[in-house]
């Protein structure tokens, strides 16, 4: 297990990591006014954590986002961040957690037609659509593969871990190469354990974000199954970013 030290400031704190084969950073943002960043070289998820903000991610724009005032209470809201994004958060007061891995290399070099399906061309005017010339086909922008997408609770999945409720944030079969997230509140004087998490993404390395009485921390795992967090006196809100999808 590696833990990762905080860097920056209030307004933007970030998780390094180093020495990891996938995994990127872990940021805890915090927008102030008409706030921007731009996400690396890979790929992002970024969780609202608490708040309500308009977004924009690429040009896209998703207006009036998030709802709830605690991670401890109310369901998830995401965006998926490719590599290179500008993504700008504005008109709102809260915080956003950004997951960041590294994307691997393509088996080989895509041309033409196939190049051509990886991102919005061609978008028709009014719809949010863009044509996919593998399928034939206008298909919403935001689900090419290299597009910024909005993830509301109702595309997320609930599993059920005993007592606790895990919410599948971002699944192994959605389009992101590298990320897979669940999140949990983990109950004062509970446990969870990874490896009982049904359809649990295969994965090579998991960054575990925990919150609880005693504050933020990050870390690092390379035995996947073998994680196990526990909640103290306290609640623990946990976030499980998986990397590398069992590469």
């Amino acid at each position: 297990m590696t833990t990762a030290p905080w860097s920056g400031d209030a307004r933007l704190r970030t998780f390094g990591l180093p020495h990891a084969r996938w995994a990127e950073s872990v940021q805890l943002w915090r927008p102030v006014g008409s706030d921007r960043l731009v996400t690396g070289a890979g790929e992002t998820a970024a969780l609202l954590l608490a708040g309500t903000f308009d977004l924009i991610g690429g040009g896209t724009a998703w207006p009036a986002r998030g709802a709830r005032t605690t991670p401890f209470a109310g369901r998830p809201m995401a965006v998926f961040l490719p590599p290179h994004t500008e993504f700008c958060a504005q008109n709102g007061h809260g915080e956003i957690l950004l997951l960041a891995a590294r994307q691997p290399a393509p088996p080989r070099e895509v041309h033409g037609r196939e190049a051509m399906a990886q991102k919005p061309l061609l978008p028709l005017a009014g719809s949010g659509k863009s044509f996919d010339p593998t399928a034939g086909e206008w298909r919403p922008a935001e689900t090419f593969p290299t597009a910024p997408e909005s993830l509301p609770p109702r595309r997320m999945q609930r599993l059920s871990v005993g007592a606790l409720t895990v919410e599948r944030v971002l699944a192994p079969d959605y389009k992101a190469a590298t990320l897979s997230v669940d999140e949990v509140v983990v109950p004062a004087g509970g446990t969870l354990r990874i490896a009982e998490i049904p359809g649990r993404p295969r994965a090579d390395e998991v960054i575990v974000f925990t919150r609880g009485e005693d504050g933020d921390t990050a870390a690092l795992h390379g035995d996947v199954d073998g994680v196990c967090i526990a909640a103290g006196a306290a609640p623990r809100y946990v976030v499980l970013a998986y990397a590398g999808k069992g590469s």
